[in-house]
């Protein structure tokens, strides 16, 4: 696997989940490897498949998210935002849904909301780290809705 590269990877991750399709480990693995390969909705299609046997996911659920916002360009839309807030209500932790909801509560100009979501994330950041300073920086002025980038 060490040799193979991303579209490689994902063929050989399809083809395994194919023999497995009710394996949730396996589908993880093939929504990994598709995101990573440039197709995300192929991601969020495993993804999707993950939840359905396993809905408490909190992890797949921030990557179903992550797959929908690549899938949009960028945009994190109503599917999107939903699947952050279920993997942020399984797990407070999930500090990836944490800031694509503060990123779309900034875009949206609601401060008080991104603040109430990159609070924590900035806490567990090293003062130091480049996405630490970024994130305070923009806090202010997610108010104007000037938050995206």
């Amino acid at each position: 696997p060490m040799t193979l590269d991303d579209q490689q990877l994902a063929a050989v991750a399809g083809r395994a989940a194919r023999e497995r399709p009710n394996d949730p480990e396996m589908l993880r693995l093939l929504g990994a490897a598709r995101f990573q390969a440039g197709d995300p909705v192929g991601a969020a299609s495993a993804f999707r498949r993950v939840l359905a046997l396993q809905p408490e996911d909190a992890q797949s659920w921030a990557r179903l998210g992550e797959s929908l916002v690549r899938a949009n360009q960028g945009q994190i839309g109503g599917d999107a935002e939903a699947a952050f807030a279920e993997a942020l209500k399984r797990d407070p932790d999930q500090l990836g849904a944490r800031y694509f909801l503060g990123e779309a509560a900034a875009r949206r100009g609601d401060a008080a909301r991104a603040r109430q979501m990159w609070t924590p994330l900035i806490a567990v950041l090293d003062a130091r780290d480049p996405r630490r300073l970024d994130l305070e920086q923009r806090l202010p002025s997610a108010a104007s809705g000037r938050g995206a980038p």
